[in-house]
């Protein structure tokens, strides 16, 4: 029998959109900087990962069996590609490592400043009352964001297109390649000049709008023609390519809107539309407009049912009260993860998401905005974001736990509905009562309500 021949070398490199990233608490994760989708690696695929450089044999002694099928895995699942020795790996996508935990997701909001009069905005932005930093300043959150391997960002504000230097910033951000996952405005600035300003970035964002209603935007927004804008708007970013959403607020000024809404999204051809009742923080704490869950769902359950009879064109959630995917129905599915006591009352800040304001202050999400929580957490003016999210004493002052929440509610306690509901939640249960271990009023009248199994059951057919 003759010896076998030489085995020829075998080389890789990381295909062009994937980055390779560590964390204090990761060996590796795998970003794709245009999707801001996430492979978390162990630690033999981090191994294998690190030497998809173009430089290093895979058919060296020093890769076992398992990194030959982990390369291949990466290879079929299209994370790398073979390549010929020397072939050049960019920079940018090369192994770094921050030294803080793992964050993926951040909000910005990179001005309090609005063109838009909104009766309900969290931010309080008819006042500008969070103003926006100076550019150089915005650009050093940009490098704070760089440190600390933050994967993706959702812009918003106020209005973010109102920054003069929005464009900067975002061009800073996918340089580095940080994708910008999400921008949300009013639509009122948003041309085609600003789309393909955004195509030329190599961002890919979803664009998420507020229509407040048909007929009844304006009134919300206070100002005229804000609707007509805003319309204007989603149809040329649909016409244009990109993934559209839509958040319309209900209370008794737009109900009558916003079964005239879905038929007029539906056309524009948008992808996912959330109906919400407003929340009582900022500018929506001297609202007397708003509607009882009753009220809510019965402007709902017409809403559901047109929805099925336009079989199901887009993601759609109203309210709490019912969500619901496009396209044919299916069942849904047990919950991943149902809440336990030793559950963090909000993981929100320390799980893998940070919410930064306009004047730098970082939070878990808007709904702290106003509370004393606001002043109490940090700003990254004074501190970096790593050495906030690696600080241990800044998670112990927010690990309230779904235990400690339970020990002082005994109806949450009793409830059958802990381990979905899991007291609600937190930001909204500190306003309503001023007490760190308090119950989310509004997420116990919606999980003990009739209203989400009775739309459930429209749904299915069943009611």
């Amino acid at each position: 029998m003759s010896a076998a021949g030489p085995v020829s070398p075998r080389f890789a490199v990381l295909r062009p959109d994937w980055l390779l990233r560590g964390y204090s608490d990761r060996p590796g994760v795998l970003a794709n900087w245009r999707t801001g989708e996430a492979r978390p690696l162990a630690a033999a695929g981090a191994y294998v990962a690190r030497a998809c450089d173009g430089h290093t044999d895979f058919t060296s002694p020093i890769f076992l069996p398992k990194h030959q099928a982990t390369l291949n895995l990466m290879l079929a699942e299209g994370l790398a590609e073979e390549c010929a020795y020397g072939a050049e790996l960019d920079p940018r996508q090369r192994f770094r490592e921050a030294p803080n935990r793992y964050i993926q997701y951040t909000q910005w909001a990179v001005t309090g400043r609005c063109n838009l009069r909104c009766r309900h905005c969290y931010m309080d932005g008819p006042t500008g009352r969070y103003g926006e930093l100076p550019h150089d300043v915005a650009l050093g959150l940009v490098e704070q964001f760089v440190d600390a391997n933050v994967q993706r960002l959702h812009l918003t504000g106020g209005e973010p297109l109102l920054r003069a230097d929005f464009w900067e910033l975002a061009g800073a951000l996918t340089a580095q390649r940080i994708a910008i996952h999400q921008i949300s405005t009013n639509g009122v600035l948003l041309d085609d000049e600003a789309l393909q300003r955004l195509r030329d970035l190599e961002a890919d964002p979803i664009l998420h709008f507020s229509l407040d209603g048909v007929g009844t935007h304006d009134a919300m927004r206070g100002c005229d023609g804000a609707e007509a804008a805003a319309m204007s708007a989603i149809r040329r970013a649909v016409d244009a390519g990109f993934k559209v959403s839509v958040t319309s607020c209900l209370d008794g000024v737009t109900r009558d809107g916003m079964l005239p809404a879905l038929d007029l999204l539906t056309d524009a051809g948008v992808r996912s539309w959330h109906v919400t009742a407003p929340q009582a923080i900022g500018c929506w704490t001297t609202a007397s407009t708003g509607l009882s869950l009753d009220e809510q769902a019965a402007v709902c359950e017409p809403i559901l049912r047109r929805w099925l009879a336009l079989g199901r064109p887009m993601l759609v959630t109203l309210c709490g009260i019912y969500a619901g995917a496009p396209g044919e129905y299916v069942p849904p599915q047990e919950p991943l993860h149902r809440c336990t006591p030793d559950d963090l009352h909000c993981g929100a800040l320390f799980d893998d998401t940070a919410y930064v304001m306009p004047n730098g202050r970082l939070i878990p999400c808007p709904r702290f905005i106003g509370t004393p929580f606001e002043t109490a957490l940090p700003s990254l003016l004074d501190v970096s974001l790593s050495e906030a999210w690696a600080n241990e004493g800044l998670r112990a002052f927010l690990g309230v736990t779904k235990s400690q929440v339970l020990a002082h509610n005994e109806e949450c306690a009793a409830c059958d509905e802990f381990g979905e509901c899991g007291a609600g939640c937190w930001a909204m249960a500190y306003a309503a009562s001023g007490d760190v271990f308090g119950r989310d009023p509004v997420a116990c009248d919606l999980w003990k309500s009739p209203h989400r199994r009775h739309l459930a059951g429209i749904a299915a057919g069943t009611a």
